[in-house]
């Protein structure tokens, strides 16, 4: 369906949106949780030092430090490096190694960081909530770099550690965001799934970005209903045409068609939903539905405010909504636009074939004749026996048998033209003066006998044998013509016009 490979190339641009903000959101969670550490730490480190360091790198950290807070940032990081941490306890060489892995986080070094801050985690001398931020931050940097299978091993872990009752640190709603992201980075987006809904509802205002991955999931998952659900809180929160767009595009898909349209009317009138495409689509979604009206509206209002471009394609689908609605002589205009902008003759045809169903034989002969100049015509031999039934209720006898024959020559329209040429003649005799009934009459057995071999019939005998066997009135030329151009013109389909004798 085209409604649900739309629906999937706008989660594909979604869900890319989602992790590119995700990377940004993660690279700037690094930065931010190594300047909580730096500034954090630094003062603990200095508060305690003569208790937790070993006498001989006393007097180096408390200088660390100074050259930190002057902004000598390699100047602390060298008298860091050559301290011997093989001299320091767990948590002397912890937090060194913290240090470390922050300042390689400035650097931008962030190999060198994992190492670190892995090497301080495993030190487990740091008290219990800079470890477990320590290790969040290890998960944070590991996502960043894209090692998504080592980032969920670490994030899982901290987690499980984070739900313990005794535990300092607490699962946070980024916490659990993050962890799907990089479940989702990971390819494995039916695990981002609790995560991400977990993160929505621990949040009292999640993120606009949390949202677009939950959607993203569900929809992945084919959890339609979930969806449908969650786009209503997100339309709420952050109306855009993008999440009303998909909404209309997931009831659409579930065959849902009256709500979708719903959905685009409301967009439609909160001003979301303004171009052509979309008007458009709404128009044809309504014939759909049955609701042509609805769609002329939508396509009278944009090709008057010039929200829809005039265009064969606009005037066409214009008109196609009036034929539908059965308003014939509303639809002549359009038809007639998208017949001058067509490069083929065809718009001609539907134009002329409207013009057979509202009776006007002479309007549809004119508009039968601009479709043979344009030409490209997909059916020629349905155009003239078109033509020939407006002649003939016309009363334009030789026309209508011109027409005809020249129907004739096609294999689709040969038999249909066949009877309508045996229509037209008795209609053309009945209509005669009876000094034209008698010519004919002489002609026809002129004709006969010279086919035959035989010796012709008195004129006058032939005439009234004539005149007194015709059945056909012209009423029912008429009302042949007016029934075979009627429901197809309304479908746009070509008229099958059929002779009765």
């Amino acid at each position: 369906m085209i409604a649900e490979r739309g629906l999937r190339e706008s989660l594909r641009k979604s869900v890319a949106a989602v992790v590119r903000g995700g990377r940004g959101l993660v690279s700037a969670l690094v930065l931010l949780v190594v300047a909580v550490l730096v500034v954090g730490s630094l003062p603990a480190a200095a508060q305690d030092a003569s208790q937790n360091f070993s006498e001989r790198n006393i007097k180096k950290i408390q200088k660390m430090i100074e050259l930190n807070e002057a902004g000598d940032l390699a100047g602390a990081k060298a008298i860091l490096e050559s301290i011997n941490l093989a001299r320091e306890k767990p948590y002397g060489r912890a937090r060194i190694l913290q240090f470390l892995g922050s300042f390689a986080v400035q650097e931008e070094q962030y190999e060198k960081a994992l190492d670190y801050l892995a090497r301080a985690i495993k030190e487990n001398g740091l008290p219990p909530e800079e470890q477990m931020r320590t290790m969040f931050q290890v998960g944070q940097i590991q996502v960043m770099q894209e090692k998504y299978d080592d980032a969920i091993v670490t994030l899982e872990d901290w987690m499980k550690l984070a739900s313990a009752p005794e535990s300092v640190a607490k699962p946070t709603a980024q916490a659990y965001y993050t962890l799907a992201v990089t479940y989702y980075q990971a390819g494995r987006p039916k695990e981002a799934l609790a995560p991400a809904e977990k993160a929505i509802e621990m949040s009292t205002e999640p993120q606009e970005s949390w949202y677009r991955l939950l959607l993203a999931l569900y929809l992945d998952a084919e959890k339609y209903e979930e969806g449908i659900k969650l786009l209503d809180a997100i339309i709420i929160k952050y109306p855009n045409k993008t999440y009303w767009t998909q909404l209309a595009a997931i009831y659409n898909q579930q065959d849902q068609m009256n709500k979708s349209l719903a959905v685009q009317q409301l967009a439609k009138y909160e001003g979301y939903i303004t171009e052509e495409k979309d008007l458009t689509r709404m128009a044809q979604m309504f014939m759909v539905q049955g609701l042509p009206h609805r769609g002329a509206e939508i396509m009278k209002q944009g090709l008057a405010d010039g929200t829809i471009k005039p265009s064969k394609m606009a005037y066409q689908t214009y008109s196609d909504t009036l034929l539908q609605s059965r308003e014939w002589a509303l639809a002549l205009e359009p038809l007639e636009k998208a017949a001058e902008l067509s490069d083929d003759g065809a718009m001609w045809v539907r134009h002329a074939q409207v013009h057979l169903q509202l009776g006007n034989w002479s309007d549809a002969r004119e508009s039968l004749n601009r479709a043979f100049q344009k030409g490209k015509i997909a059916d020629e031999g349905q155009a003239h026996i078109l033509f020939g039934i407006a002649a003939a209720n016309d009363k334009q006898w030789d026309a209508a048998l011109s027409s005809f024959r020249r129907a004739a020559n096609y294999p689709g329209t040969a038999d249909v033209a066949t009877k309508w040429m045996a229509f037209v003649d008795r209609e053309k005799f009945r209509f005669a003066t009876p000094e034209e009934q008698a010519k004919m009459a002489a002609d026809r057995a002129a004709k006969e006998a010279a086919a035959g071999g035989g010796e012709a019939a008195p004129a006058d005998e032939k005439a009234g044998e004539k005149a007194g066997t015709t059945t056909q009135a012209s009423a029912g030329a008429s009302k042949d013509a007016k029934a075979n151009a009627d429901g197809k013109a309304a479908e746009g389909g070509d008229a099958k016009a059929s002779a009765t004798n």
